[in-house]
């Protein structure tokens, strides 16, 4: 479950949505990896992608290219995000270097 602090943090630094680019985020989506209430390594800023409740509702944020879009965005903040990608117990893993 994301805390509270987590999404002030992640929503007070990216305030627009990473979807539109037009209006305020709201929300918070897992974009790398779906929720997944046993997994809380999942509710990390390197997942959480800011969205407005439109995009959010609208499905298009669960894109391949939102995911690698938002994966590049965050390598360009300067997450190691092949480091938090590779130390997570998934089954399956994409590639996201595309």
């Amino acid at each position: 479950m994301i805390t509270s602090e987590t999404r002030y943090k992640i929503l007070s630094k990216r305030k627009i949505c990473e979807c539109c680019r037009a209006r305020q985020a709201t929300e918070l989506h897992h974009c790398v990896i779906h929720r997944d209430i046993n997994k809380p390594e999942l509710d990390t800023e390197e997942n959480l992608m800011p969205v407005c409740h439109e995009c959010h509702m609208k499905g298009g944020v669960n894109s391949r290219e939102a995911k690698v879009m938002f994966w590049n965005e965050q390598i360009k903040r300067g997450y190691n995000m092949e480091t938090w990608y590779n130390n997570l117990n998934l089954k399956y893993k994409e590639n996201f270097n595309d």
